[in-house]
């Protein structure tokens, strides 16, 4: 029986550094921005007033390449020059400088590993007119963003999963 000569044997070609944590990472993302537009879609929001997007600055330029109109919020000035797209707010999740009920949507992300989520989902409905929708985006478990959601006096919630994130969405009502 002859001896399989493993120096022959093709090694496989090695692959760049962090390509596989970007081709998993794009992957998750599709599946985020795919359960993100849908709960967009089902809320039927219209083109205008625009979508704000907080904590999320590749999810916001998706959407706006999407045609949407968009309002990107971060903390980050740095990370804010990097876009083309969108309307850019350098701006505190906490604090948005946004009038009252101006929104069709609001897409906030990792309110979820906060203490202050009471506070944070607010501020939030605050921008969003009425009959507009809160998008939350979260590794917190699904129970819980639905407890959060219904505290925060949102209407007609829906879940999505998108691998590692849900995709928790409900309507703002002015009561």
């Amino acid at each position: 029986m002859a001896v399989p000569d493993l120096a022959a044997r093709r090694t496989p070609r090695a692959l760049p550094s962090g390509t596989f944590a970007a081709l998993f990472d794009g992957l998750f993302f599709a599946r985020t921005l795919a359960a993100v537009d849908a709960a967009l879609d089902s809320a039927a929001v219209p083109p205008e007033p625009p979508v704000a997007v907080i904590g999320d600055l590749r999810l916001g330029r998706a959407l706006a390449e999407r045609g949407r109109r968009v309002v990107i919020l971060d903390r980050d000035r740095r990370r804010l020059r990097r876009l083309k797209r969108g309307h850019l707010v350098c701006a505190s999740p906490d604090a948005l400088p946004i009038a009252d009920r101006t929104l069709s949507a609001l897409i906030g992300l990792g309110v979820g590993a906060r203490d202050d989520w009471q506070a944070i989902l607010g501020e939030w409905s605050r921008t969003v007119g009425d009959g507009g929708v809160l998008v939350l985006v979260d590794r917190t478990p699904a129970a819980e963003m639905t407890r959060r959601a219904l505290c925060a006096g949102l209407a007609e919630i829906e879940q999505r999963s998108a691998g590692r994130v849900v995709v928790t969405s409900g309507l703002v009502t002015a009561i």
